[in-house]
């Protein structure tokens, strides 16, 4: 009996000591989780294999993403440069429209006033050009290859004016070049009968184009590419300092500062300037400061090109109606 009571005793004793619960329940976690990690490593392997997947897909997309994006860059890059040709372009149309514009008025001008297209005398004073009456028909300076001192040859060998040198046997102007010394050997008279009478008759813009082609009027050498000798003694008759496309300051409006602005800024010759947009011009002279906030920019271009195809004539008639450049 004894016995019993002891063993019921010690069972009831286990059965509420926390340390058999905590065992017990130790054992069940330890199992559980060795069942999960044994059974948790092909799960894994799985989820790797569809990460790396993703991975690679998102990696495939991102490459994609990134040639589309210089593919776009690269095509954006090439319409701005050829938008900023095509300003280019449309700039120079518009100094060029300028231009056939100022001409057009001129022409409708000289009709309607009935001008002569040159004068009776012989003396090339065809009033309907600002070349007219520039020089003394006696200046034979204007002739391309023809300088001060062969200037006094063909005076003190009785030709009067460009009249009479139109009609001049170029053998006879050798003789007297030949006779005048061994200094004139390299002239070459042939063109300057022909020269004198286009000055005689006023065709001043065909004596331009004409010396042109030539060099030191010698036909067999020219090639349109030499500059015309009358245009530059006619650009300083007519008040312009200087035919150097560089001087900036034959602009109406551009002195030596906002020539050394323009400069400083890219804008180097006439050629340039005719093609400078108004906008930027402009913003070059706000950018200088207070001090030039009077300057007006906006016939610069139009009388660069002007200048720079040696239109002076019709650069002088606008900048004669011009104040300050306005």
């Amino acid at each position: 009996m004894t016995y019993i009571l002891l063993d019921a005793g010690d069972h009831f004793f286990w059965a509420h000591c926390p340390w058999y619960w905590l065992w017990t329940l130790g054992a069940f976690l330890l199992g559980s989780l060795l069942t999960w990690l044994l059974t948790r490593g092909g799960d894994t392997k799985v989820d790797v294999e569809a990460i790396e997947r993703d991975r690679d897909r998102y990696h495939a997309a991102a490459t994609k993403w990134e040639t589309d994006y210089q593919s776009l860059k690269y095509q954006l890059d090439e319409s701005h440069k050829l938008e900023a040709d095509l300003r280019t372009s449309l700039q120079r149309c518009e100094a060029d429209k300028q231009t056939l514009k100022f001409a057009a008025e001129q022409a409708a001008e000289a009709t309607a006033l009935g001008i002569a297209a040159m004068g009776a005398g012989g003396d090339g004073s065809a009033t309907g050009s600002l070349y007219a009456g520039l020089f003394e028909p006696d200046n034979f300076q204007i002739i391309e290859g023809v300088g001060p001192k062969v200037n006094d040859v063909l005076l003190a060998a009785g030709y009067r004016n460009w009249s009479e040198l139109a009609v001049a046997d170029p053998n006879d102007l050798r003789a007297h070049l030949d006779a005048a010394g061994k200094n004139f050997a390299i002239c070459d008279p042939t063109s300057w009968p022909h020269q004198a009478s286009l000055a005689a008759a006023g065709e001043w813009e065909e004596l331009i184009r004409y010396q042109k082609f030539t060099d030191a009027g010698r036909e067999t050498v020219g090639d349109f590419e030499t500059d015309s000798k009358f245009e530059k003694l006619a650009a300083r008759k007519l008040g312009f300092g200087s035919s150097n496309p560089n001087d900036l300051k034959v602009i109406e409006g551009i002195g030596p500062k906002i020539e050394g602005l323009l400069k400083a800024d890219g804008i180097n010759t006439w050629s340039e300037l005719a093609v400078a947009d108004v906008a930027r011009i402009q913003a070059i002279l706000d950018g200088a400061g207070p001090h030039f906030k009077l300057a007006d920019p906006s016939t610069w271009p139009q009388q660069a090109a002007l200048a720079a195809s040696g239109e002076w004539a019709a650069l002088k008639a606008l900048q004669d109606s011009l104040d300050g450049g306005r």
